[in-house]
C-alpha cells in the first residue's frame, strides 16, 4: 500500500543519522498498537519521496520529532515547521518531541508540548506509555503530567555565549520583525548580506529566525537550507556542508576522502559548485531553491588564504545567475570595507544590505521575558527591570544578556529566577568580568597566548585620566600591530572584544565588548593600576619629545634634565619594550647630554671645593646653612570645631556621581586642619633630612607652590616624619573630616554656594591660562575652558584664593589631596563617627580617596562631596596633600 493511501496514527520525523534508535521506538509503538509511519518501511521506490512524506505527515493524527546527538537534518527541520504550522491550524493536533540518548538537554523547541524523555533508555516502558498516549491525544494522568513537567524544567530558554540555532526559534524573540523583512528580501534577490557590529545577534537572526520562516513554505517555495562558516579553509568547508545533502549516508573514511575530491573540483572547475547544486536540487524531488548560509563572512578576511577566500567568493558569483541558488551571508560591520574592496563583490552587493541595529529595550525586553515563559519560568518581582537597566544600550549586549539569563537558570529555585542568583553573580557587570577571567585563564593557561600580550591589547583600548574614571578607548584597526591582530581576533570571538566602523571616518575600529570589564574585572584593574603611572609619565614625556622634534634634534635645552630624566631612565628600564623607537632615541639622547654636562659640572665643581675648604669661616656658614634647611616648618594649623553634617550627594543632585551616595549623616570630633596645603618649601627640608630625592615641580615652580608628584605612601612618611621632628602628632585627614572641613560649614555643593561659574575668586580651576600652557605641551588638549582672569597657568602659590567658612585656603581646586581612607564604590555602611573607613566593607586599600579637584578641573568638577580613588603609588603633576591633628 502507498505510504499516502493510508492513515497514520503518528508520524515519525528524525535524523537520518539516529535511525537505527527510531527504528527500535517505533517496534515497541507498533506493538503498542499505534499505526506508526517510519519512512523506511513504507516509502517505495521510485516515488518522489519528499512529496510523500509531505502528504503522509499533513494526514497524520500526530508527529513525533526525534532529537539525538547529531541534532536535527535538514528535511527534519521542514517536517518540523509542517508539523507546528498544522498545529496552529487545529490547536489539538499533537507535535510531540522525543529525546533521544545523547541529546543534548537544552535542545529548545516545542516547549508547549509533551515532551517524552528517552535519553537514558529508548525502551523505558512508562516514557513510551506517554508517547501513546500523546499520539491518541488522551490525557496523561497525574503521575505521567509530572514526569512531562520534570522533562520541560531540565530545558534550558537561554543560549549563554553561543547563538541561537534553527531548533532554538520558539525561544528566539526580539528580532521578529527584522526576520520577517529578511525572509522577504532573500525570497526576492539571489544575494543578501546581513551586515551589523560584533555581538548584535546576525547569526541568531539568520538561523532563528530566517530559517524557520523559509521552512514553512509561506511563498509557496521549498527549500534545501545548508549552512558554512568558512574557517581557515572556506572551500573545504563548502565541499563538506554540500556532499552531506548529495550523499548523507556514507561512512567517514568515504566522507573525508569525497570532501577533499570536491574540493579540488571547486577549486578547478569555473562550473563546478554549479554542477553540485543542480544535482543537490536533483536529488531532492519537489525543491525549488538551495539557500546557502555564509555566517562569519569576515573569516574570509581574517582565517583563509587570500588566494583561497578569492576563489570561494568567485565560485559563488559566478554560479548565482544560472541556478536556483540563494546565498545570505552575514558579516561584521567593521569588515564591509573588505567587501567593497572586490569589484565583483560589490556589484553584487548593490542594494542587498540589510543593517542589523541594537535592540531596543521593548525588543530586549521580549528577548527577556518570552523564553522563560516557554518552559513556565517567571523573574521575581523586579528581576526583569534590572536586568535591562543594566544591559542598557553597550555594544556586544546580547551575547552578554544570554549569558546572564542562563546563569540565573542555572540556579533558579523551582520555577522562579530570583534576585540573590544575581547579585551573586555581581548583576551583569559581574558576570562579564567573570566570563573574561575565565577566557583569559583558559587561553594563557594553554600557552595560546601570553598574558603581557593580552594586557597590552586591553590596556590600548582604555582611556585613563587622572581625576576621572577609566573609559572604553576606540582604536582602529589598521594601527594594530599583526601580533595584536592575532590576540583580536581571539578575544573578539570569545565576545570581550567587539569591532565596528567609525561612521565618521569610515574607518574599522574596535572597542572593549561593555564597560563592566573596566569596571568589575580585577585582572584588568590591576593592569590599569600598574600601568597608570606609566601611562600618565609617557603622556608629558610626550609633549617634551615633541619639542625636541621641533627643534630638528639640535635644541640640547629641549632634552630631558634632573627629576625629568631620572624618571625617564627608571621607566626605560621597566618598559623599554613598550616605548617607541623615537621615545627611546629621545631618552638616550636626552642621557647622553647629561652624561657630558655631568664631566663639565665635576671638573668646575672640583676647583670651587678647593678654594671654599681653604675657608673655615665658610665651612661654619656652611653648617649653620645645612642645619637650617633640615629644620622643618610646622604648618599652621586652624581650629575645625565639632558637629554633625550629611556627608555625600543626595539623589536629586544632578551634577553628582553613584559613589558619591547614598548621602548619610557623620558627627565629627573637633580636630585641627593645616591651613594650606603642603608646599615645596615645607616638603624639601623631609626630602633633605631623610635623603630622599625631592619631587619635580614639573616646571611649574616650587617655594610656596603646593607640592606634587608625592604618593600616598610619601604623603604618611612626611607626616611621620613631622611628627617625629616637633613632638606633635600629624596625620593625613580622614574622608569624612576632609568634606566637613572643605565645606566651610555649609550645606551647598561647593563652600562659596552651589553656583561652578562664581569658583573664580575661591579655586584655581581649569581656565584660559591652563589651557593655553597645555595646548603648548600637550597637543591633544581640546577642552573649552572656564573664562577665569587668574595669573596661574599650572598650581598657584597656596593662599592665592579665598578662604572658606574656617579660614582654609585651596579645599577646592589646586591640587588634589590625599586622605587616609580606602576606596569604596559607594557609601554602604560607612562609619558614623568621622574616623577613616578602612578594609571593611569591600575597600580597596590599593586605592585611597583623594579630594578636592585641582588646577585641572573645570568648575562643575570641584565639588565638596566629589570624590576619587586613586592608587597609592600614584604620583602625578596634580596630586598634593595637607595634614591635620587631633585636638588633646
Amino acid at each position: 500500500m502507498h505510504a499516502e493511501t493510508r492513515q497514520y496514527d503518528l508520524f515519525l520525523s528524525y535524523h537520518w543519522r539516529d535511525r537505527q534508535a527510531v527504528e527500535a521506538v517505533a517496534r515497541g509503538l507498533h506493538e503498542a498498537g499505534l499505526k506508526v509511519f517510519l519512512d523506511r518501511w513504507y516509502l517505495v521506490p521510485g516515488q518522489c519521496w519528499q512529496t510523500a512524506l509531505e502528504k503522509t505527515l499533513l494526514s497524520c493524527r500526530a508527529v513525533a520529532v526525534f532529537l539525538g546527538p547529531h541534532g536535527m537534518g535538514g528535511w527534519q527541520q521542514r517536517e518540523k515547521e509542517l508539523a507546528l504550522d498544522r498545529q496552529g491550524k487545529e490547536e489539538d493536533f499533537p507535535v510531540i518531541p522525543v529525546l533521544l540518548p545523547g541529546a543534548e538537554p537544552g535542545f529548545a523547541f516545542l516547549s508547549l508540548n509533551t515532551w517524552v524523555d528517552l535519553r537514558d533508555d529508548i525502551n523505558d516502558a512508562e516514557s513510551l506509555t506517554i508517547l501513546v498516549s500523546a499520539a491518541r491525544r488522551e490525557p496523561p494522568g497525574p503521575q505521567l503530567a509530572k514526569k512531562i513537567e520534570t522533562i520541560r524544567a531540565t530545558l534550558c530558554p537561554f543560549r549563554g555565549l553561543s547563538c541561537f540555532r534553527e531548533e532554538d526559534a520558539p525561544f528566539f524573540f526580539g528580532r521578529e520583525e527584522f526576520s520577517d523583512r529578511l525572509a522577504a528580501e532573500v525570497g526576492r534577490r539571489p544575494l543578501v548580506a546581513v551586515v551589523g557590529a560584533s555581538g548584535c545577534g546576525k547569526s541568531s537572526a539568520v538561523r532563528a529566525g530566517l530559517l524557520p520562516r523559509l521552512r514553512r513554505n509561506l511563498q509557496g517555495v521549498a527549500w534545501e537550507i545548508a549552512t558554512v562558516v568558512p574557517g581557515d579553509r572556506p572551500l573545504r568547508a563548502l565541499a563538506a556542508v554540500l556532499l552531506s545533502l548529495l550523499e548523507p549516508d556514507i561512512d567517514e573514511l568515504d566522507r573525508l576522502d569525497k570532501i577533499k575530491k570536491l574540493t579540488d573540483y571547486f577549486s578547478e572547475n569555473v562550473g563546478g559548485l554549479r554542477d553540485v547544486v543542480e544535482r543537490v536540487l536533483e536529488k531532492q524531488p519537489g525543491t525549488d531553491r538551495l539557500l546557502l548560509v555564509v555566517d562569519q563572512w569576515e573569516e574570509l578576511y581574517t582565517l583563509s588564504d587570500e588566494q583561497e577566500s578569492l576563489c570561494f567568493i568567485n565560485r559563488l558569483l559566478e554560479t548565482i545567475p544560472h541556478v536556483p541558488l540563494h546565498i545570505v551571508l552575514t558579516l561584521r560591520g567593521d569588515f564591509y570595507g573588505h567587501a567593497l574592496a572586490q569589484r565583483s563583490l560589490a556589484d553584487a552587493l548593490q542594494d542587498a544590505v540589510i543593517n542589523l541595529g541594537p535592540m531596543n529595550r521593548e525588543e530586549l525586553r521580549r528577548a527577556v521575558v518570552m523564553p522563560a515563559g516557554q518552559v513556565g519560568l517567571a523573574y521575581e518581582a523586579g528581576l526583569e527591570s534590572r536586568i535591562l537597566d543594566d544591559v542598557g544600550d553597550e555594544p556586544g549586549n546580547l551575547p552578554l544578556l544570554e549569558f546572564v539569563l542562563k546563569g540565573l537558570w542555572e540556579e533558579r529555585r523551582g520555577g522562579m529566577l530570583h534576585h540573590a542568583a544575581y547579585e551573586a553573580m555581581e548583576g551583569v557587570q559581574g558576570a562579564m568580568a567573570k566570563r573574561a577571567e575565565e577566557v583569559c585563564e583558559t587561553i594563557c593557561g594553554q600557552g595560546a597566548i601570553r598574558e603581557d600580550k593580552l594586557r597590552s591589547v586591553f590596556l590600548d583600548l582604555v582611556h585613563t585620566e587622572e581625576g576621572a574614571k577609566d573609559t572604553r578607548r576606540r582604536l582602529e584597526m589598521d594601527k594594530l600591530s599583526d601580533e595584536a591582530k592575532e590576540v583580536v581576533a581571539r578575544l573578539t570571538r570569545e565576545r570581550l572584544l567587539v569591532s565596528g566602523r567609525d561612521e565618521a571616518t569610515g574607518k574599522e575600529i574596535l572597542e572593549v565588548a561593555h564597560e563592566a570589564l573596566i569596571r568589575r574585572w580585577k585582572r584588568l584593574q590591576a593592569w590599569l593600576d600598574a600601568d597608570r603611572d606609566f601611562r600618565t609619565w609617557r603622556h608629558r614625556l610626550a609633549a617634551a619629545l615633541e619639542e625636541w622634534q621641533r627643534s630638528g634634534k639640535k635644541d640640547r635645552a629641549t632634552l630631558l634634565r634632573g627629576g625629568p630624566l631620572a624618571e625617564a631612565e627608571r621607566w626605560f628600564g621597566e618598559r623599554q619594550a613598550d616605548l617607541s623607537p623615537e621615545e627611546q632615541g629621545f631618552i638616550r639622547a636626552s642621557v647622553s647630554d647629561g652624561q657630558r654636562r655631568k664631566r663639565l659640572i665635576r671638573a668646575g665643581t672640583a676647583l670651587v671645593v678647593l678654594v671654599l675648604l681653604a675657608s673655615s669661616a665658610w665651612l661654619y656658614t656652611y653648617r649653620q646653612a645645612e642645619l637650617a634647611r633640615r629644620t622643618p616648618i610646622e604648618p599652621e594649623m586652624v581650629e575645625i570645631p565639632g558637629g554633625t553634617f550629611t556627608m555625600g550627594s543626595a539623589d536629586e543632585d544632578d551634577e553628582a556621581y553613584g559613589f558619591e551616595r547614598p548621602a548619610h549623616s557623620v558627627t565629627i570630633r573637633s580636630f585641627r586642619m593645616a591651613k594650606h596645603e603642603v608646599t615645596f618649601e615645607e616638603y624639601d627640608k623631609f626630602a633633605y633630612d631623610t635623603g630622599r630625592r625631592p619631587p619635580s615641580d614639573t616646571g611649574f615652580g616650587a617655594g610656596r607652590r603646593p607640592v606634587i608628584n608625592v604618593s600616598w605612601d610619601d604623603a604618611k612618611y612626611y607626616g611621620t616624619w613631622l611628627s617625629k621632628r616637633t613632638g606633635k602628632k600629624y596625620r593625613l585627614p580622614s574622608e569624612a573630616e576632609w568634606e566637613y572641613a572643605a565645606r566651610g560649614g555649609k550645606e551647598t555643593r561647593r563652600f562659596w554656594g552651589n553656583e561652578p561659574e562664581k569658583a573664580c575668586d575661591y579655586a584655581n580651576v581649569f581656565d584660559e591660562k591652563n589651557a593655553e600652557y597645555l595646548k603648548r605641551k600637550y597637543t591633544t588638549i581640546t577642552w573649552e575652558p572656564h573664562p577665569c582672569p587668574d595669573d596661574f597657568p599650572e598650581t598657584a602659590p597656596v593662599g592665592s584664593f579665598k578662604p572658606n567658612g574656617y579660614g582654609l585656603y585651596d579645599t577646592l581646586g589646586n591640587v588634589w589631596e590625599w586622605t587616609e581612607d580606602c576606596w569604596h564604590e559607594n557609601y554602604t555602611n560607612p562609619p558614623e563617627d568621622g574616623s577613616a573607613w578602612l578594609e571593611t566593607g569591600g575597600g580597596e586599600c590599593g586605592r585611597r580617596v583623594v579630594r578636592g579637584g585641582s588646577w585641572l578641573n573645570e568648575p562643575w568638577g570641584v565639588r565638596s562631596a566629589y570624590r576619587i580613588g586613586v592608587t597609592v603609588d600614584i604620583r602625578d603633576f596634580n596630586l598634593g596633600f595637607r595634614l591635620v591633628q587631633d585636638r588633646e
